[in-house]
């Protein structure tokens, strides 16, 4: 049960290292979900089966105890500065219902799926107009997000967060493992549709646990996999992104491009500012 003290606590914490959550959530509506994830890790033994935000949030508690490291108040840093920029979008209401449901996403989702997710929404929001949160096809599967672009069609975006373990890399078998993750999930979300729906359907995929050695020997590979087709492949895909830190000090999203080049990563993060 949560005390007068823990409340307290919590939206100090947030209100240090995530003040833009409170651009989205009112404080009532941040107890009433501290609440439920208080109530589902109970029911968990204490714990979730996943690194979801509320799993997250505890490390974020014992990492600002201890004052050991800073990464995950690097990934709040983060996850802060994407709030900011979508503060003034003109879908918040959409985007707000992005947030509530990968943060209620207690039981399949993690913080850096959560990151991941809004990480895209926001960079596709640059170029093309954010309609819709959670699409429902004919087929019944919910794809992530829906666009319109330049030319006014719909683009139905599922993003595809892939943990992947690099203590079992094999070069030779990279490509086929990662064709294969992009070809399951675009099978998956386009099945029992017909090709002019297929076509509109593009999967958004990120790498998380890779080194900079891994991606940088695949590189050709995973910034050409992008011209892959339904027809060719059995998937269409957007240009994967990668999760990093810099110097132990700035968490993001980054290109495959900026992670193999680092003078690129310093040109755009010099001018980058986290908003709180």
């Amino acid at each position: 049960m949560l005390t007068k003290t823990m409340i307290e606590n919590s939206i100090g914490l947030i209100n240090k290292y995530c003040p833009n959550l409170f651009l989205f959530l009112n404080e009532k509506e941040f107890i009433i979900f501290l609440t439920k994830a208080i109530e589902h890790t109970k029911s968990n033994n204490d714990g979730t089966p996943n690194n979801n935000f509320i799993v997250t949030f505890f490390k974020l508690i014992n990492e600002h105890k201890s004052n050991e490291s800073n990464d995950v108040r690097n990934e709040f840093s983060y996850f802060n500065y994407l709030l900011g920029e979508f503060a003034d979008y003109e879908n918040k209401k959409e985007f707000k219902n992005l947030l509530l449901g990968v943060l209620y996403n207690f039981k399949s989702n993690n913080f850096h799926h959560t990151l991941g997710e809004i990480a895209v929404c926001l960079d596709l929001s640059l170029k093309h107009k954010f309609e819709k949160y959670e699409r429902i096809l004919e087929n019944q599967k919910s794809l992530d997000f829906e666009f319109i672009n330049a030319d006014k069609e719909s683009m139905l975006i599922d993003v595809l967060t892939i943990d992947y373990n690099k203590d079992r890399y094999e070069k030779e078998n990279f490509k086929t493992f990662f064709d294969g993750r992009l070809r399951v999930k675009f099978e998956n979300k386009s099945k029992d549709l017909d090709s002019d729906m297929k076509k509109k359907i593009f999967v958004f995929p990120i790498l998380s646990g890779c080194t900079t050695e891994i991606i940088t020997e695949q590189s050709e590979y995973l910034k050409n996999v992008s011209y892959s087709t339904i027809e060719k492949d059995g998937f269409q895909t957007f240009p994967p992104r990668a999760f990093g830190n810099v110097q132990g000090t700035f968490f993001s999203l980054f290109t495959i491009d900026e992670i193999i080049n680092p003078e690129i990563i310093k040109k755009t993060t010099a001018n980058t500012v986290y908003k709180t």
